[in-house]
């Protein structure tokens, strides 16, 4: 099979990251047995790494090859046209991989970009003038023809990588895994944290904010918002016709109504919201703030990240799922300027800051909102499928234009919902740069236990799969183009916050 059909079709089969990936083990693969048929070796997914530092070559040749003395780094990109390649190659890679060449350690004396497109040697020149007026590292450009004439060395390990793809990508981060130590994810979440402030730098960041944002506020969470929505409904029915529950009473029958519904919030929501018609907006902001305080350590600490910097913007914008006001309050602590956005057509001022609230909005004090009564409530499984069905749904649009055109960071999401694992994926498909450029702090879950070395069960072997199985959840993520940032405790996010404006 010709290499440009192989292209394609991975290409058009997978429409992801995915695909990226697949195609760089196929060229990683073949390049290795040209490599060892000349005595050479080339490494492929080369980690580098130390206390403050984590990132990946693509491929590392020691000692060269042929004509390339010394040292050489290989790095693959598929871009999908010539317009697209002009665009990004220079954004995407001048600084980027020359900080990875100085954190590395390593005297690199060679870069090779492997380009999946039939490139003049005029095309060719261009894009390593880019690169020469920066560096005095040799560059050399191997374009589709070169590829292809290694490629037809090797139409077996061709075809039978290309028929087993999936499994040699799984082999390799396996491989990779194992080699790594049990604190190297410490050194990513510096790295992570690195490309964050460079983005909040650049005026590029936008938060989008979950229900863990609000813990530590004791906001009610979405299982005791519809546990006392339930209590009240049943309640509210029954003492119509003077029956009188006491508190053991309510929570058996809420106990059998979540097993009756299948233990469906979304379903029991819409059950509730049906139920108790147009006292429901009032009872629930009132279980929705019954135990609140005002603000928290991470509340304050995204309050301060949205601080406007002098000349900068800072961030750019907020995306908010949650129902509450506190961002709100915390940002008038400082007095920042902002709108909060919840219906179609609102637009912050240019001095302002946008709180998007796309799934509704319930302030404390709705005197001090219009139109409240015409915000998007996404509560119960009827609005999460009016978002789904309607693409042009205001919120899905503010939602999708931040995923494509800035970096986001993602906090006290689970990111279980379906509608943002939706548009993170169209916003992937829609990008023609291979990058993972937004972010989501996510715990992390470690099955080691001390007692555990008092029975047959080792630390050094659960150790291991933590490791695979923490890097096997970062390439899932980054198949919706997100990296993952880790943390052990929750406490640590408003410290990872503050870091990011530092």
């Amino acid at each position: 099979m010709e290499l440009n059909k192989i292209i394609e079709s991975l290409l058009e089969e997978n429409k992801t990251k995915r695909s990226y990936e697949m195609l760089e083990a196929l060229v990683m693969k073949v390049l290795q047995e040209y490599f060892h048929e000349r005595g050479k070796e080339l490494i492929p997914s080369y980690i580098i790494k130390n206390d403050f530092y984590y990132g990946e070559f693509d491929g590392y040749a020691p000692e060269g090859i042929e004509n390339l003395e010394g040292p050489t780094i290989f790095e693959t990109k598929f871009y999908r046209s010539k317009t697209s390649m002009n665009k990004l190659f220079f954004k995407e890679n001048v600084g980027k991989i020359n900080n990875r060449i100085m954190k590395s350690g390593l005297e690199v004396r060679n870069i090779v970009f492997i380009i999946t497109l039939e490139l003049t040697e005029k095309e060719k020149e261009k894009l390593q003038e880019q690169f020469n007026k920066q560096e005095s590292i040799n560059i050399e450009i191997w374009d589709l023809i070169n590829l292809t004439k290694i490629f037809e060395l090797y139409p077996q390990t061709v075809n039978e990588v290309y028929e087993n793809i999936s499994k040699l990508l799984i082999n390799n981060k396996i491989s990779t895994s194992i080699k790594e130590s049990k604190n190297d994810w410490k050194s990513k979440q510096r790295t992570n944290i690195e490309q964050l402030k460079k983005a909040y730098v650049d005026d590029d960041l936008v938060l989008f904010l979950g229900a863990g944002v609000s813990i530590d506020a004791k906001i009610a969470s979405w299982d005791d918002l519809v546990n006392d929505l339930l209590v009240n409904l049943i309640g509210s029915k029954l003492s119509e016709h003077n029956v009188n529950l006491n508190e053991e009473e309510k929570a058996f029958i809420v106990k059998k109504l979540k097993a009756s519904n299948g233990n469906s919030p979304l379903l029991m929501a819409r059950y509730i919201r049906k139920g108790l018609e147009d006292l429901f907006g009032k009872i629930l902001i009132e279980i929705l703030y019954k135990n609140s305080v005002d603000t928290s350590d991470l509340l304050d600490e995204i309050a301060q990240l949205c601080l406007p910097v002098r000349n900068r913007v800072g961030i750019r914008g907020v995306v908010n799922y949650n129902f509450d006001d506190l961002v709100e309050y915390n940002l008038k602590r400082y007095k920042i300027k902002f709108r909060s956005i919840y219906r179609e057509a609102d637009l912050p001022l240019p001095d302002e800051l946008g709180i998007y609230h796309v799934h509704g909005f319930l302030p404390r004090n709705s005197d001090e909102y219009d139109s409240l009564s015409k915000s998007l409530l996404v509560f119960s499984e009827e609005g999460y499928h009016d978002l789904m069905l309607d693409p042009y749904n205001w919120s899905n649009l503010v939602q999708l234009n931040y995923l494509r055109e800035n970096t986001c960071l993602f906090i006290g999401l689970s990111m279980t919902d379906p509608n943002i694992r939706r548009l993170l994926d169209i916003a992937v498909r829609k990008q023609e740069e291979n990058m993972y450029k937004h972010f989501v702090f996510m715990k992390r879950d470690s099955y080691v236990r001390e007692d555990y070395d008092k029975t047959n069960i080792h630390n050094a072997s659960i150790e291991k799969f933590d490791i695979v199985n923490q890097n096997l959840q970062e390439d899932y993520y980054k198949e919706l183009g997100l990296n993952i940032v880790w943390y052990d405790s929750y406490e640590e996010i408003p410290k990872l916050i503050k870091q990011i404006k530092e």
